[in-house]
């Protein structure tokens, strides 16, 4: 068993925007992990780093899919050390979910910065902030199979279970600015809570959380790591 603490996180809105689309932004249903590290490097006012994490659960529920206006102001810097030179404007549509609540399930140690929160906590845009529902204990058993939605499943378990998942190649971390780079991707399948459970079997991968009735895939540090470059 593992001993941790839940995180509920919620809020009116959130927008996890699927890579690669140009013109109409689509959500992805689940945030992918680099938004994972996002938040928890916003609650503890710095960079946290893959490596800190000794492992990490989440469950994206919603209530639905809209979709709104935008205006995009795209701007250019030559350089890290330049000034940003604003080179455009444009109008695009943007998908986002309505009243997203993020389960975050994280060790014991990441309770203080969760309580106070150094930064703004945000799912997705700057204009998605976060509060915190509830900040409670968690026990995590491991099981080998059941039933999951609003996860996100790595391609080899989605592989083994033939699971309906929407496949994407999703960032798991970005290093820190000014010049960031993406540390690491790899292949998930998204599983849309909206689309219903899915029982999967993926033993060393699942564990469940009794007092919420939920099972949900654990991301291992070392497991992470190995995707990393």
């Amino acid at each position: 068993m593992l001993s941790g603490v839940r995180v509920i996180l919620t809020a009116y809105t959130a927008s996890f925007r699927v890579p690669s689309f140009v013109g109409y932004q689509l959500t992805l249903p689940v945030p992918p992990l680099s938004t994972i590290y996002g938040l928890l490097s916003a609650s503890a006012g710095r960079q946290v780093e893959p490596q800190e994490v000794a492992w990490l659960a989440y469950q994206c529920l919603y209530d639905a899919k809209a979709t709104d206006l935008e205006a995009i102001v795209t701007v250019d810097r030559s350089k890290p050390g330049d000034s940003v030179r604003i080179t455009g404007r444009n109008i695009l549509q943007r998908e986002f979910l309505a009243s997203p609540r993020l389960v975050l399930y994280l060790p014991e140690e990441w309770e203080d910065a969760f309580r106070r929160p150094r930064y703004s906590l945000l799912l997705g845009r700057t204009q998605d902030v976060a509060g915190i529902e509830d900040l409670a204990p968690a026990i995590l058993t491991p099981v080998e199979a059941g039933v999951v939605q609003g996860v996100l499943l790595p391609l080899e378990v989605v592989t083994q279970n033939s699971a309906p998942a929407w496949l994407h190649n999703l960032p798991i971390a970005f290093s820190t600015e000014p010049r960031r780079r993406l540390r690491g991707m790899h292949i998930f399948g998204v599983l849309d809570a909206q689309r219903g459970p899915v029982r999967i079997t993926a033993p060393g991968w699942l564990v469940r959380d009794d007092a919420q009735n939920t099972v949900l895939p654990l991301f291992r540090r070392d497991w992470i790591l190995g995707q990393l470059t």
